[in-house]
């Protein structure tokens, strides 16, 4: 996971993955008055807090894990505490599209040797592109399978596939919001203002950014059959019962 620490408004981001986490980096890097768009948001990211010009501005990232998030609560404990949250069965339905490899190199490596070899065999301009071998994977990898797998194995080996309501620590934790991915565009700026952002700062964010949207993106999916629901709202029943989605 990655927390941003922003002091303009004495906020500490939580961002889980698969939940709008590079959208988030892409929003902070520009409400503090860089431009995103010049290079690569992580790669911006990571030079400027080296160069500590992210500092200058009160913005902080850290690479940490749940442990890390509840030091850092507890380190400034009047900063108030939000997140990303998304529905269970979208999350999963875009790990099937985006982060199968992480699936298959733990449980099922010959299917993930066999997709990253057939991305190798595509050439350079597919090497870097970790969706050429999840496409391969995906023709021995049914998303039902996946999630008898999941059901199977359980979900923790991997933050993408973990559950929401573990990593953010909600039985430890009390956030002061927790954004609906699914409605950031509408609710982001309105809350923002009423945490105390500068209007100088909100007023740089336009929209809300889409960074590496998924090969799912979110439309109605042939994949999502009824056993697939029934499958999902068993292995993240707990994050149903703790976000407030719909089974």
């Amino acid at each position: 996971m990655n927390l941003i620490r922003f002091e303009p408004a004495k906020i500490l981001y939580v961002l889980t993955p698969k939940c709008g986490s590079s959208s988030m980096v892409n929003i902070f890097l520009t409400m503090a008055g860089f431009d995103p768009r010049e290079h690569g948001i992580r790669k911006l990211a990571r030079s400027a807090s080296t160069e500590s010009t992210l500092a200058a501005q009160g913005l902080f990232f850290s690479n940490t894990d749940t442990a890390g998030v509840l030091r850092s609560h507890a380190e400034f404990p009047e900063h108030k505490l939000l997140a990303n949250i998304r529905n269970p069965a979208d999350r999963v339905l875009s790990n099937y599209y985006n982060k199968l490899n992480r699936y298959t190199k733990q449980y099922a490596f010959g299917i993930y040797a066999y997709g990253k070899l057939r991305q190798f065999m595509e050439g350079p301009k597919s090497w870097r592109r970790v969706a050429r071998g999840n496409a391969y994977m995906q023709r021995h990898l049914s998303f039902q399978a996946l999630l008898d797998g999941l059901e199977q194995h359980g979900p923790g080996f991997d933050a993408h596939y973990a559950l929401q309501s573990e990593l953010l620590a909600l039985d430890k934790l009390h956030y002061a919001h927790l954004f609906r991915l699914e409605n950031l565009d509408a609710d982001f700026r309105d809350a923002m203002a009423g945490f105390g952002l500068p209007s100088q700062m909100l007023d740089r964010v336009k929209a809300v950014p889409r960074n590496n949207p998924s090969a799912y993106g979110g439309r109605a999916d042939a994949l999502m059959t009824p056993q697939a629901r029934a499958s999902i709202a068993r292995i993240y029943a707990a994050d149903f019962a703790a976000l407030g989605y719909p089974v």
